[in-house]
């Protein structure tokens, strides 16, 4: 029977080896997530002994990680502007940058009456439900057309007591009006989807392929929703840190107004918007 500091040591050397970024932290999150034990092992009792069953699953899970399977996956869910999300194969795993596009969209309506809402590709419904959930009395709709993503943007939902309106569809077509259009698009260009960190490639290539030049989705939405956004209305999208100038020029000539681009905390171009 194998101790839990023992475990750690050597797990935490393995990822180390397996070139692991933080391999520390994600033992840790391992043994809190897959076994409800502190994350820090100073905190655990050093004559702590994990059970036979308890050691499988860690060793199994950590096998896994070695061989580059997200620890997102791997634990089942991640936390989003402080709240834990579902994730698993099938859906993109919320990322800390994408914490600025819902600020921005709370910054522009924090002294509004409480704006209709549609985020599209929504994935995971990170971004929607947390508008939701920030913005009192918020209506806001969540798009995600694949299957797998719609599963877990179903179960968020219900975990976040059923906040949004959830539509299975293409984020593409249109309907009704809103006061804000948000979206995570896909937008990694063909160049890019070659030469992805290993663990990237474990995540559905639909909502990360945006194209040759990783700009489909902006200018299709761009175009599509502009008469679905009410006069002084907000558009804003994630992008990657290449795209600013690119996105601008596509809300520009779709007739947007004050367009504008934000850096995330690195420094890096990640939101652009505009208003109708």
């Amino acid at each position: 029977m194998m101790k839990v500091k023992e475990a750690f040591e050597i797990i935490t050397k393995r990822f180390e080896k397996a070139g692991v970024d933080s391999p520390a932290f994600e033992v840790s999150v391992m043994l809190e997530d897959l076994l409800g034990l502190p994350k820090m092992p100073e905190r655990t009792a050093s004559e702590t002994v994990l059970a036979a069953e308890q050691e499988e699953k860690l060793f199994a899970a950590a096998k896994k990680r070695e061989e580059g399977f997200p620890l997102q996956y791997i634990v089942g869910n991640w936390e989003f502007f402080g709240r834990k999300f579902l994730v698993g194969e099938g859906v993109l795993i919320p990322r800390p940058e994408t914490e600025l596009l819902c600020e921005t969209v709370l910054k522009y309506f924090s002294r509004s009456m409480p704006p209709k809402i549609v985020d599209l590709c929504s994935g995971s419904g990170c971004i929607a439900i947390t508008l939701a959930k920030e913005l009192s009395g918020a209506d806001v709709t969540a798009v995600e057309l694949y299957d797998g993503a719609f599963e877990f943007l179903s179960r968020n939902n219900a975990l976040h007591e059923n906040c949004v309106k959830t539509v299975k569809g293409d984020a593409l077509e249109p309907f009704g009006t809103f006061d804000c259009v948000v979206s995570n698009p896909p937008y990694i260009t063909a160049k890019e989807m070659t030469e992805l960190q290993k663990e990237v490639t474990f995540e559905p290539e639909t909502a990360l392929f945006g194209g040759s030049d990783g700009l489909d989705f902006y200018r299709a939405i761009a175009k599509n929703w502009r008469s679905h956004i009410n006069e002084g209305g907000l558009i804003a999208f994630e992008i990657g840190d290449t795209q600013g100038e690119a996105v601008l020029k596509i809300l520009s000539e779709n007739g947007y107004r004050s367009c504008g681009v934000l850096k995330d905390y690195e420094g890096r171009d990640r939101v652009v918007t505009g208003i109708r």
